[in-house]
């Protein structure tokens, strides 16, 4: 078992690296900020000309494709997984990820990572980047394989090993939605999550309106997380989007929890309203082409059949929780209303173009779901939210609508 800090170039962005043993020499200009309460640390497995580093090994190639192999790393603890790269640099089409993650006495199964570019948010990153990755809780050590068809790696490829050290504070929702003045379900702060706002963009990114809400799902890695891990996998997408990625803030406005409860992701975007001169929408980085005039829900796991997408084996029938859906209808009964949103309806969005997932060109006007999804906006680029919350839709509309005439 090879020792992390000893046997490869590591890449710290925080100040603590320097009393974990790490070499800062080849950090990369990411944002930092003056005092962290996570910890973030890469490993540089290529080179900005994609050749492997010191830290990936070829090893015995399967099924005629070129394989290639970090080994056991050990050394450092963390919950979340990232993978990024030089942006603009071409994934080969057909490389896959897996990895196993040590905790306590053991290694675990080997799970496919997916390395898809998160493109959504790739107008404003300084890098591409995969999902962030749960590795299913605290993990001291991780072994990553590459199976690249032609051996060609993306450039400047480094995997980040997150640990959010989340303090203490409320974890997942019990289920029921308590309600507050004018229908507003309750709804966690991202300092109940833990966000460390030095990190972030200051101030808010504000638009003019929101005419739709955009569904989606993390693929964060698994759905049987405890209520206790919610925070720290929420926070390890932050920090991942962040410190490797280059991104200014959290994607999503919102998250939904298998318990059912509703945290705020994006700064600001609980008060965002018509009438806060403020705050009238936040920007969010959710759907590629589609940020402008809507927010994004993202429901906490993955609900694509079969493992399409990556992570986990999820099984021929990976539901959304009741708890789930229904604070989800809430959150939605809420927000549409302030905006005079019919559930039901439909809209007009013009796309941003962009490329990527997002087959629509600048300036083409698509007409969607008031209530739609990252799907059905990037069709044929993306499986989000899965095909068994993408099923729920049609319902989800109907019980908004009816929340919305009480």
């Amino acid at each position: 078992m090879t020792t992390l800090r000893k046997s490869l170039t590591t890449l710290g962005m925080l100040a603590m690296t320097s009393a974990l043993g790490v070499s800062a020499a080849n950090a990369a200009p990411l944002p930092t900020g003056s005092e962290k309460s996570q910890e973030n640390e890469q490993v540089r497995l290529t080179s900005d000309s994609g050749k492997q580093s010191a830290g990936l090994k070829a090893v015995k190639s399967e099924n005629g494709a070129e394989t290639f192999s970090t080994g056991r790393l050990t050394g450092k603890s963390f919950s979340t997984l990232g993978l990024s790269w030089k942006k603009d640099s071409p994934v080969e089409t057909g490389t896959t990820v897996r990895a196993r993650f040590h905790r306590g006495s053991g290694w675990g199964e080997w799970r496919n990572i997916p390395l898809e570019v998160q493109d959504a948010v790739q107008g404003e990153a300084k890098r591409a980047g995969a999902p962030s990755y749960f590795t299913g809780g605290e993990s001291d050590g991780v072994e990553v394989t590459i199976q690249a068809p032609h051996g060609k790696l993306p450039e400047d490829l480094r995997l980040g090993l997150v640990d959010p050290k989340v303090s203490a504070g409320p974890s997942g929702g019990s289920g029921a939605v308590r309600l507050g003045t004018a229908g507003k379900p309750e709804i966690k702060t991202r300092a109940d999550w833990g966000a460390d706002e030095s990190i972030a963009d200051p101030g808010y990114k504000t638009m003019a309106t929101n005419k739709a809400a955009v569904i989606h799902h993390t693929v964060t890695g698994n759905n049987d997380y405890t209520p206790d891990q919610v925070k720290t996998i929420i926070n390890g997408i932050y920090v991942d989007e962040i410190m490797n990625q280059g991104y200014g803030d959290f994607a999503y406005n919102f998250v939904v929890d298998r318990f059912g409860g509703i945290w705020e992701g994006r700064k600001g975007s609980t008060d965002m309203q018509p009438s806060n001169k403020e705050i009238p929408a936040i920007l969010g980085g959710h759907t590629m082409g589609f940020n402008t005039n809507t927010f994004g829900v993202a429901l906490l796991g993955n609900f694509e059949p079969n493992n399409s997408e990556g992570g986990e084996d999820t099984g021929p029938d990976p539901e959304p929780s009741r708890e789930m859906l229904n604070s989800t209808e809430h959150l939605l009964a809420w927000k549409l209303g302030q905006y005079k949103l019919n559930p039901t309806g439909k809209v007009e969005l013009t796309s941003a173009g962009g490329g990527g997932t997002n087959p629509h060109p600048k300036g083409e006007v698509v007409t969607r779901d008031v209530i739609t999804s990252h799907g059905d906006l990037n069709e044929g680029g993306t499986a989000c939210p899965g095909k068994n919350l993408h099923s729920k839709l049609p319902k989800i509309r109907e019980d908004v609508k009816k929340m919305m005439r009480r």
